[in-house]
């Protein structure tokens, strides 16, 4: 019985003191914690299911099919560098981008090299390869020359869909590679 009485004691005290009042700072200052802890998991899930829809998005590019795009991208998405030759706007002016893209660059591959998420921003630093076998409208033959070139792209996401995009990459080291224009410092 007093072995009993050892182990059941100390259990009740236990269990009374986690019932009794607690101090009105320390239940702030767990309150407060508990908000941050929700908002920081809102976040992370917010910045996953951006980083989902890129890889989504640049899975398009690769492969030219733009189904389902409309999980990712709005319907207004606005363009804030459009593509020359694409007169389209919206989420259609995305598929127009993506057919053209993988028209001139069918076998494209893209990695990400890093990314963050601030707030409904995004930020995607990227690599992109691939060789021109199709024209890139009509003053831009295919080459048949591969690119290996840099970007960097901007997306502002609402309700869960890129609604903005800017765009920048390596677009004179590119038309370098294709044998377009010539490299810096090498003259006319």
């Amino acid at each position: 019985m007093k072995k009993y009485l050892l182990f059941t004691v100390p259990a009740i005290a236990g269990l009374v003191s986690c019932t009794a009042p607690a101090d009105p700072a320390a239940e702030k200052m767990m309150a407060d914690h508990m908000a941050m802890m929700k908002a920081d998991s809102a976040a992370d899930a917010t910045a996953a299911a951006a980083r989902e829809c890129f890889l989504k998005v640049a899975a398009m590019f690769e492969s030219g099919s733009t189904e389902g795009i409309e999980g990712c991208v709005a319907e207004n998405f606005i363009e804030h560098q459009p593509a020359p030759g694409i007169t389209t706007t919206g989420i259609q002016g995305l598929k127009d981008v993506v057919a053209m893209h993988h028209g001139a660059f069918p076998d494209t591959k893209m990695t990400i090299v890093s990314s963050a998420m601030e707030g409904d921003m995004m930020y995607v630093h990227f690599n992109m390869k691939g060789t021109n076998t199709g024209a890139m409208g009509p003053d831009m033959p295919a080459t048949g020359k591969a690119i290996d070139v840099n970007g960097m792209d901007v997306l502002r996401f609402e309700n869960g869909k890129a609604v903005e995009h800017w765009g920048y990459w390596e677009e004179v080291k590119m038309m370098t590679q294709l044998g377009m224009m010539p490299a810096p410092g090498e003259g006319h």
